[in-house]
Order: C-alpha cells, then structure tokens, then sequence
C-alpha cells in the first residue's frame, strides 16, 4: 500500500454488460461500488442469472456498499451479497431504496442503510467520495467522484450516462460539480461508460420522442398497446400522461412495470395516481379507448408481451385492429425471440410500430458526441473504459487516443486493480474468479454441473431400479428417441 493514495478494482462489468461491481480500495478500508447480476449466455443451460464472485470482499475492511442506481446489472445480486456479509451499510438513494426493499422483501433479507443526495461528500476513512447527479434511463442515476483526503488523486466513475441537458424530467449531468471537485486534484482519472461509444453523434433527449409518442396516442384505434423497458419510468409516465388527455383507460400487465411504477409514484417521480392505473382483470371484455402497457420488450419467455403474442393471456387476445408499439430497441441476443414475436402478431392482423417507423425509443448511454462534451468540461489525466464488451472497451480507448491525444487511455479487464500511486499509476493483476451461476431464484450451481445438465437435456437419461423383494430390476428412459428405448 506504500505510496498508493486509493485504487479501483472492478469484479465485474468490465468486458461485459452486467453483473457490475467495482471496489474502490486503500490503506485499511474497501468500499463496493454495486452489485448487479449478470443475464445469462447460451452456454449457461437452464441459469437465471450469474453474480459476481465475492471472496475479495473481506469483512474487516469493507463496511461499505453505495449503489449508484436500481438496473438489475447493479442491484440484481446485492440480496446475494447480504446474505453473505448482513453487516454492510448500504448506501442509495430514494427511488432505488424502494426497488431494493421490495426484492430484498420476497427473500426476507434486511439491511442496514444510509440515503444520500447528489451534491453530498460522503467521508470514508481515506478517501471522499461525492455523488453526482447524471441523465440516464432510471430516474436517480449517480456517478461517484473519488478523492483522497490529500487531494493528490480525485477519481471520476460513471458506469451508466448520458448527457441531456434539455430533459422536461430531470436535471442535467452536474458537470460543474464534476469540473469544481476534480481541480483540486493534483492527478485525476476516468471510468467510464462504453455501451454506446460506436454510435458517432450524441444521444436523443428523452424529450425528443414526445411528438411521435403523441401522435402514436392520438391514433382513432380502441386498443393501443405498448411495451419498453420498465425501468425507464420518465418515459412511462410521460406516455400514460399523453393517453390520459387522449381519453384512454390506462392499463398494466406485467409484474415489472408495476414494480417500478409504484416505486416511482412513492419516491415523486410519477404523476399518474394509483387510481388511475388499471390492471388487466378490471377492464377485460370493456370496449373503449385504452393504452395497455406490456412487460418484456425483449421478448421475456414469461412476460406479458410473449403471452399477448401468442393469443394465451386470459384477459386479452390480439385482434385485427390492434396496434403494438416497440417503445425500445432489440438487445443483441434477443433478435430472434423478438422476430417470433413479430411474426405472431403480424399472423393476428396486428399492426407493429417500432423505433425504425418513428422516433421512439432513446438510449441511455453516451454516443461520442455525448463524451466530448463530459471531456471538454474536465480532461482528466488518465482514461479507462468500463461498461461495454471487450469490442467496445478497445473502440473507446481508441476513440480518446485519437480526439483526446494528451489523455493516456487504457483499456483493462475485469480483477485488473488501477493503483493510484505517487504522481502515476499502475496496473495489478488479481487472479481472476469465475462468475457464480444462480438457478431459479436463489440456488447456486457448480459450472461442472452446467455440462452434465446439457447432456441429460440433449442425450436423455436412463434409470435403473432394482427391487430387492422381488429381485427384478426395471429400466426406463427419458428423452431417448423411441427406436432406441425399444432396444
């Protein structure tokens, strides 16, 4: 630790989208930056979701998490993670307290937490660190500026961002704050966010979609349905304010939307009242104008999209007439499921509407324009992407060494510790812990177990039972073709 001021080590998020969870490390103290889970590959058979490993976390030096906002891919594992360590002090804000307790609710964890507000020092035994209010698609989004108490290094982590600076639903990055507590720094460093650094220009303002949205609502059909990401509640709540004024019953169909509209409604960031919300029972077999929202814009094999899709919801059926609207873009990965999902409703007469018909849908993440302006207002003096897949972590890097030359830019892996030093940095390698694999809600699975289920599933299984009594043994099979359980 001679001559290291604080350093950051990223467990995961790095080379991957998910399963985020950063430590920010000095003399005698960690503190966890998220915890987020980790949606699975295909190789993964029959896994809902995969954690970080957590044998760096040790007890004695890490009291601490702050968690920056409520996405899966920096929430979904936290409940893991008290299980493990219940003594940790979380630290959030107020929307993402509410998502927080509701899931740690069903698993009937409790946790020790302390809010905090943009703008706020938060005092470690080291080091400072301040949140700082920035635009992304969850209201109550944090970056963290990381300084030591000297001031010989200040730190700048955005892991999710994008700057909007005209947004009707939130404030603008706070790049004053971030331009004011880094020039007091003697040596600063960037992590940040690369999931949409091969887009060239800047990022649509959420307020740019609200003419198509409306003139979506305004259409004379009884029955407009929508889905997109439940998490982006400025934009739900702009929607089923334009149906309101249309004279449409607002509807809700999936467990997700309800979550983060009551979440939203009880922190102050939705306008729309419990009684005007409909669930689906309440209006079925009404006529009239209505707005349904859909849950799982990917195509989610449980979701409402899915069961609306395929004609098996019990409460709505598709129907020539219908209008579906994609209020979202296709997650690479997931361009199948969502094709079938298309095909389905096209075979029901249903119109689709997508974000390649209208303007619809804004990301979230920072284009290069977008990181231009986060670097004209304060240049640090070193650079690491975070937040993207490999492809992107070197496309960043490369994209700041060629418009950024004086800004040293390095690319780095998940367990790779960014050392913060005297007057330079160095990079230290960890050995590298696999990513645990989680079934059903809470169960976890040995990766050798991954192959042994792939061959049941694909080869079948044969059974064996010896009666002691009557000394007759019986064989049967699963999943074998019919000519081979014959032999």
């Amino acid at each position: 630790m001679k001559n290291k001021y604080f350093s950051v080590l990223p467990i995961g998020g790095v080379e991957e989208i998910g399963s985020n969870m950063t430590m920010i490390r000095s003399e005698d103290e960690d503190i966890i930056i998220d915890c987020g889970m980790l949606f699975p590959h295909e190789e993964c058979f029959d896994i809902n979701y995969l954690i970080p490993d957590f044998s760096l976390v040790d007890p004695a030096r890490t009291k601490n998490i702050i968690i920056t906002h409520g996405h899966e891919d920096h929430i979904g594992a936290l409940g893991h993670l008290l299980k493990a360590f219940p003594d940790l002090t979380v630290w959030v804000t107020t929307f993402t307290l509410h998502l927080i307790q509701r899931k740690l609710a069903e698993h009937k964890i409790s946790m020790n937490y302390q809010m905090y507000t943009p703008g706020q020092e938060l005092a470690f035994r080291n080091v400072d660190i301040t949140p700082i209010h920035v635009n992304h698609s969850i209201p109550e989004t944090s970056g963290l500026i990381v300084r030591s108490k000297d001031r010989k290094w200040g730190a700048l982590y955005i892991s999710d961002f994008k700057v909007d600076l005209v947004s009707k639903h939130e404030l603008p990055i706070d790049f004053k704050t971030i331009k004011e507590k880094l020039s007091e720094c003697v040596q600063t460093a960037y992590f940040i966010d690369s999931t949409n650094v091969m887009y060239d220009g800047k990022t649509t303002s959420e307020n740019e979609l609200q003419a198509d949205l409306e003139h979506l609502m305004n259409r004379p059909e009884n029955r407009l349905f929508i889905t997109l990401f439940a998490s982006n509640v400025h934009r739900m709540n702009a929607i089923a304010k334009m149906a309101k004024a249309s004279g449409r019953k607002i509807v809700v169909m999936g467990r997700s939307l309800w979550t983060y509209m009551e979440a939203a409604r009880e922190s102050g960031h939705s306008e729309i009242t419990a009684d005007e919300l409909f669930m689906a029972d309440q209006v079925k077999g009404q006529s009239g104008k209505m707005l349904i929202f859909l849950s799982g814009c990917q195509g989610d094999f449980l979701s409402a999209l899915r069961r609306f899709s395929f004609g098996e919801d019990g409460n709505f059926k598709p129907v020539p007439g219908d209008v579906v609207i994609f209020s979202s873009k296709v997650i690479p990965g997931n361009e199948k499921k969502i094709f079938r999902i298309y095909n389905k409703l096209t075979q029901f007469g249903v119109e689709i509407v997508t974000a390649h018909d209208h303007l619809i849908h804004a990301s979230g993440h920072p284009g290069k324009e977008d990181l231009k302006l986060l670097l004209n207002n304060f240049a640090p003096n070193f650079y690491f992407p975070i937040h993207g897949e490999s492809y992107m972590l070197r496309k960043h890097a490369e994209f700041i060494q060629k418009d950024f030359p004086k800004i040293s830019a390095h690319t780095i892996h998940n367990y790779q510790e960014v050392i913060l030093g005297e007057g330079t940095i160095k990079i230290e390698d960890h050995e590298v812990k696999e990513p645990r694999l989680i079934h059903g809600k809470s169960i976890e699975i040995e990766k050798t177990q991954i192959s042994q289920r792939r061959k049941m599933a694909t080869q079948g299984a044969v059974f064996v039972s010896y009666h002691r009594s009557s000394e007759l043994m019986e064989v049967s099979t699963v999943g074998l073709p019919l000519m081979v359980q014959e032999q």
